[in-house]
C-alpha cells in the first residue's frame, strides 16, 4: 500500500526535485506551496505524513504543525521538517509541538526516505502503545478527550527518543533547553492526570476546613511567586473558614487560566466586600455573555489552542461550592473575562 506524503516547499525547483525523488522510491506525493494551502490539503484529504519547509509565505511550518497538532483528527500525522538551518529556538518550538525529526537542506535521498519510514513506524507505535495504555487508565471516563493528552505525550515521546537516539550530537546547553522542554510536556501532562483523578473522586471529597484569619495575606502570598504583570485592588480584607490546600488550587486554577488566556497584561485583581475577581482581557468571544463552567468544557476550542482536559475552572467551581462559596464566569461589557469567587 503506497505512503501519501503531502510535502510543502515554496521553493518550485527544490520542490520538484524532492517530489521526483519521494516518487521513484513509490510513495504518493501531494505538493503544496505554503503551509495555507497544505492545511486545505489536509482538511479535504488523507495523508500519512508531512514533509515541510519551515520558512514560507502566507503560512510558515510552525503555524501549520500548530494547526495539525490541534486538530484531534491529525494529532497523530507525522511531521518532518525540512530547513536551511535549525537555530535552537526553532528547533525547541518545533519539538514542543511534536514534529518527528528535523533534517537540513541539502537532504540526501537515503536519509529522507530513512526519515519518512521511522515515523511512520513511530505512529504505529505510539497508536498501539495508546490503544493499550491511555484507553486502560481512562475506561471508566468516556467523556474524556484523549486528544488532549495525546498532544503533550506525542511531545515528551519525541523529544526523549530523539535524545535516546541522538545524544552525543547534543552539547550540554542544547541538552539541557532540550531536556527543559520534555519537563514541561511531562509536567502538562501530569497536571491533566492529576485533575482527571480529583474529578473521578469529587464525590468522596470532605472539606478540612480551618480558619483563614488573613485572605489578603493568604492572595498576596500567591501573587508574589507568579511571574505576571498584576492590577491589583485589594482594600478589604476578612476571615474564612476554607480548605487551605483546595484554596490553594482554586487560585492556581484561575490565575493561570487568566495567564495562559490574557490578550494583554496587565491581569486584574481586586477585592470587593467578600468577593474575589480576577480579570483579563481576552479576544475570543465578542460579546458580553454568563460562562457556563462544565466538566471538560473549554471556550472557543476551535479557534484557540487551549491545553488541557477542561477541567481546572469545573474542579474550583465545585471545590468552592463545597467550602461554602461561589465560583462563577462571565465576559463583561468590555469584553473581559471575569472570575468571581464570592465568600460566604
Amino acid at each position: 500500500m503506497s505512503i501519501n506524503i503531502l510535502l510543502v516547499e515554496d521553493e518550485i525547483e527544490l520542490q520538484e526535485n524532492i517530489k521526483d525523488i519521494l516518487e521513484i522510491h513509490d510513495f504518493s506525493v501531494v505538493a503544496a506551496n505554503n503551509g495555507l494551502i497544505a492545511l486545505h490539503y489536509l482538511e479535504n484529504y488523507t495523508f500519512d505524513i508531512v514533509v515541510s519547509d519551515v520558512m514560507m509565505p502566507e503560512m510558515n511550518g510552525f503555524e501549520l504543525l500548530s494547526k495539525v497538532r490541534n486538530d484531534k483528527k491529525l494529532i497523530n500525522l507525522p511531521f518532518l521538517f525540512l530547513t536551511a538551518k535549525v537555530e535552537k529556538e526553532d528547533f525547541r518550538k518545533g519539538m514542543e509541538y511534536g514534529a518527528e525529526d528535523y533534517l537540513t537542506k541539502p537532504v540526501h535521498a537515503k536519509d529522507l526516505v530513512n526519515a519518512i519510514n521511522v515515523a511512520i513506524n513511530k505512529k504505529q507505535n505510539r497508536e498501539l502503545w495508546l490503544s493499550d495504555k491511555i484507553d486502560e487508565v481512562l475506561k471508566e471516563e468516556r467523556n474524556v478527550k484523549y486528544h488532549e493528552l495525546r498532544t503533550p505525550l506525542f511531545g515528551l515521546m519525541s523529544i526523549l527518543e530523539l535524545v535516546t537516539t541522538s545524544i552525543d550530537s547534543f552539547d550540554y546547553i542544547q541538552l539541557k533547553e532540550i531536556l527543559g522542554t520534555a519537563y514541561d510536556a511531562s509536567k502538562r501532562l501530569n497536571d491533566s492526570l492529576l485533575n482527571l483523578a480529583r474529578f473521578n473522586e469529587l464525590s468522596s471529597y470532605e472539606p478540612d476546613q480551618t480558619e483563614i484569619l488573613s485572605f489578603k495575606e493568604f492572595l498576596e502570598n500567591k501573587l508574589v511567586v507568579l511571574n505576571k504583570t498584576f492590577s491589583f485592588s485589594i482594600d478589604f480584607d476578612f476571615n474564612i473558614y476554607f480548605d487551605d490546600k483546595i484554596l490553594e488550587f482554586i487560585l492556581n486554577e484561575i490565575l493561570s487560566n487568566a495567564n495562559k488566556f490574557c490578550s494583554q497584561d496587565p491581569i486584574y485583581v481586586s477585592v470587593e466586600e467578600r468577593t474575589l475577581i480576577i480579570a483579563n482581557l481576552q479576544d475570543s468571544l465578542l460579546s458580553p455573555q454568563e460562562i457556563k463552567i462544565t466538566p471538560f468544557g473549554q471556550i472557543n476550542r476551535k479557534y484557540n489552542e487551549q491545553q488541557g482536559l477542561g477541567l481546572g475552572l469545573y474542579l474550583s467551581k465545585m471545590y468552592a461550592k463545597m467550602n461554602n462559596a461561589i465560583l462563577s464566569a462571565r465576559i463583561s461589557n468590555d469584553l473581559k473575562f471575569i472570575i468571581e469567587l464570592q465568600f460566604k
